[in-house]
C-alpha cells in the first residue's frame, strides 16, 4: 500500500516530560535515606533529590536509581555493569536489550541533570509526519507501520535501516518496532507523532521532508 510522506516537524530533545512524577521522586529520597522532606512541592523534591544522590560517587548513584526504575528485572551484577558503563556511554543506545532503551534514556537523563553533566548526554527524536494513503482499505498506522513509512525518506546508510532491512521490507517479522518507536500516537487524521532515540533515527539522516513510501504486504 502506497503513502505520501509529508514531514511536518522534527525535534531532537534531551528530556521527555513527566517521566519523573512526584511519587518517584519521595521514593528515591527514601531509598537514599535523605530524612524529612516536609511539604515540599515537585520541584524542591527534585532538587532535594540531586542533593542527595550528588553525596554519592556517580556510579553509586546511578545503581541506586537503576534499581528503583527496573526492580527485579535486572541482577545485581548487570546493574553494577550498567551503571559503570553510565559514565562511560549512552546506554540508552548501545545496551543489547533495546526493550531497556527507554527507561535507560530516562535514567541517563536524570543523572545527567543530578551531577551536571557528568554522564554522557542522551538525546531522542520527536517526529511529527502526516502519512495519505488514496486506498479506501487503509486503516491506522501502528509502530511498525511508522518506521517502515519513515524508512523512506531516510538515508541508506543508517543504523536502523542496517539492522532491520528484513524487517523493513516485510521480510521478516518487525517485533523489534514496539521498543525502538518509545511513543507513537495518532494526533488527528492522516497525522501522527512518533517519539524514538536519535540513535535511530536522527534529524540528519532524513534527507527528504516529502516522499512516496509503500507498506510491505505482511502476512
Amino acid at each position: 500500500m502506497k503513502y505520501q510522506i509529508e514531514l511536518l516537524s522534527f525535534k531532537t530533545i534531551d528530556e521527555i516530560k513527566d517521566k519523573w512524577l512526584h511519587d518517584d521522586y519521595v521514593n528515591l529520597l527514601e531509598a537514599i535515606e535523605f530524612g524529612d522532606i516536609g511539604d515540599a512541592d515537585d520541584q524542591d523534591l527534585k532538587e532535594l533529590l540531586f542533593l542527595g544522590l550528588s553525596e554519592s560517587e556517580p556510579q553509586e548513584a546511578a545503581e541506586i536509581v537503576l534499581r528503583y526504575k527496573f526492580k527485579d528485572e535486572l541482577n545485581d551484577g548487570q546493574y553494577q555493569q550498567i551503571s559503570n558503563d553510565m559514565l562511560k556511554e549512552n546506554v540508552a543506545e548501545h545496551y543489547s536489550d533495546i526493550s531497556f532503551h527507554s527507561r535507560l534514556f530516562d535514567v541517563n537523563v536524570f543523572l545527567y541533570k543530578a551531577f551536571n553533566g557528568k554522564f554522557p548526554r542522551a538525546r531522542a527524536s520527536v517526529i511529527k509526519f502526516k502519512a495519505i494513503s488514496k486506498d479506501p482499505q487503509a486503516s491506522l498506522l501502528n509502530k511498525a507501520d511508522a518506521l517502515r513509512l519513515l524508512s523512506s525518506g531516510m538515508d541508506g546508510h543508517t543504523v536502523f535501516k542496517r539492522l532491520y532491512k528484513r524487517q523493513i521490507s516485510g521480510e521478516e517479522e518487525f517485533e523489534e518496532a514496539e521498543h525502538i518507536a518509545w511513543y507513537f500516537e495518532h494526533l488527528d487524521d492522516d497525522t501522527y507523532q512518533l517519539i524514538t532515540s536519535d540513535y535511530w533515527i536522527s534529524e540528519d539522516e532524513m534527507i527528504a521532508n516529502e516522499f512516496e513510501s509503500t507498506l510491505p504486504e505482511v502476512d
